[in-house]
């Protein structure tokens, strides 16, 4: 067991320098960058209302020289004149609340701090690239860019556009200064995470060698610990691509999403189920696995809002991942789900004698650590400037995720509380309880 031990500890100091050596490998990068379809003119199908404005991105600089560009080509019909010109808008985060309010679109070029021209090129190729600099000196600012047609040059048919923005931050970093925190935020998290399965195999092989063997609730907790890890190794994987060429791996940033996703999904699957009484009054599912069909039918609602919302084009107002429709979703998920959490442990502490209320009572207010977080954060960062939101966020909401992934191990693999009033404690081996009795079903 010692060679076996001493086997595990190399692998894992050896997964810990690859992620060291892979997080902190310099790699050339450009900038940020983002292809937008535009549409001016005439408005195309059956509302032939007239186009003369678009949005096309924004991107936070940080303080001091920060530098972007734009390009932009036709897409159809063909027929426009090469180094034909469209005025670009670029406006201060400031500024952008009056822009937003102006509904004579023509008007907004008025609060703009910079507005260059941007030239088409020939036979659908990208026209020469308009270059600018911004300069921070007080704070980090967000900066909006947009492209108009209010000289009509366009006439009266309508155009689809592709403007390619790019964006670079002072002293290199492509990254919008709400992200720039990322690549080592996610770094220390994946080596953190990878030191922790290390602790978790540690103590789940300790416990094992005591009790015989490991329940399903510790198989189920190590089933979250390596899906969230797999999320945390595509996410790294995700940031390095974008680190070098600006756009990122939309494939593993959306896989990514949707592993961290099951996790908690499954993590809340768990607490419910203990709530409900599984391993408190029976130790086995039985009526219970009515559960899990339905935290599964909310694991696929949970990905399939976060899949239709990387489908949507980037908005002015949105900062972070939670956003709009989906995080009004998911926090009305997750506090149904609450609600129903709380309703289980209440009639399971009803069932049971003072020690199991008393554990319970302990178990129902960590828990609802878990349960309150998303909740709590989204509504948090609506009160900071926008581009502090996605930190808070990701922080956060990373937090409470890790924070109920070290309650719940000392939870499962320690004689304590949870130990002494469940099934767990139920072994033949020495410092067990075979005569104490759990209903099957």
């Amino acid at each position: 067991m010692a060679r076996r031990g001493g086997a595990a500890e190399a692998v894992l100091r050896s997964v810990l320098l690859g992620l060291v050596a892979v997080g902190w490998t310099p790699l050339g990068v450009d900038a940020k960058v983002q292809q937008v379809r535009v549409k001016l003119g005439n408005g195309g199908g059956r509302i032939k209302q007239r186009i003369d404005w678009q949005y096309l991105g924004k991107f936070g600089f940080d303080l001091g020289k920060g530098s972007w560009s734009v390009r932009v080509k036709e897409k159809f019909p063909q027929g426009l004149a090469p180094n034909t010109s469209f005025d670009l808008e670029v406006y201060l985060d400031e500024q952008w609340p009056e822009v937003e309010a102006e509904k004579d679109v023509c008007k907004r070029k008025q609060y703009t701090k910079q507005n260059p021209e941007v030239f088409l090129g020939a036979h659908r190729d990208f026209g020469p690239i308009s270059t600018g600099n911004v300069r921070q000196t007080m704070r980090p600012h967000v900066w909006y860019f947009a492209i108009s047609d209010c000289n009509r040059t366009l006439g009266d048919t309508h155009y689809v556009l592709i403007a390619e923005f790019t964006a670079l931050n002072p002293g290199g970093s492509q990254f919008s200064v709400e992200m720039q925190w990322a690549p080592s935020a996610n770094l220390l998290t994946l080596l953190g995470c990878t030191a922790f399965l290390g602790l978790f195999w540690q103590k789940s092989a300790a416990f094992r060698r005591s009790t015989g063997s490991l329940h399903p609730v510790i198989w189920t907790l190590l089933a979250v610990l390596l899906t969230q890890y797999a999320a945390q190794c595509l996410h790294t994987g995700h940031l390095a691509v974008y680190r070098s060429n600006g756009i990122g791996s939309m494939t593993m940033e959306v896989l990514s999403e949707v592993f961290f996703i099951a996790c908690q999904v499954i993590q809340t699957s768990l607490l419910i189920l203990i709530a409900s009484g599984y391993t408190l009054l029976q130790s086995k599912l039985g009526d219970l696995d009515i559960v899990l069909p339905i935290c599964f039918l909310v694991a696929i609602l949970h990905i399939a809002l976060a899949v239709l919302d990387r489908t949507q084009v980037e908005s002015s107002t949105k900062f972070t991942d939670h956003d709009g429709y989906k995080g009004y979703a998911f926090c009305g998920l997750r506090l149904v789900l609450y609600v129903w959490f709380l309703w289980a442990g209440h009639s399971t502490a009803a069932s049971g004698g003072m020690r199991l209320r008393s554990f319970m009572q302990q178990f129902r207010v960590a828990a609802s650590l878990y349960f309150l977080s998303y909740p709590i954060m989204f509504m948090v960062v609506q009160l900071v400037a926008p581009y502090l939101r996605k930190p808070i966020m990701e922080v956060g909401l990373m937090g409470a995720q890790v924070g109920s992934n070290v309650w719940l191990t000392f939870l499962f693999l320690s004689r304590g509380a949870f130990f002494e009033v469940s099934s767990l404690s139920a072994s033949p081996l020495p410092g067990g309880s075979p005569t104490r009795f759990f209903k099957d079903e």
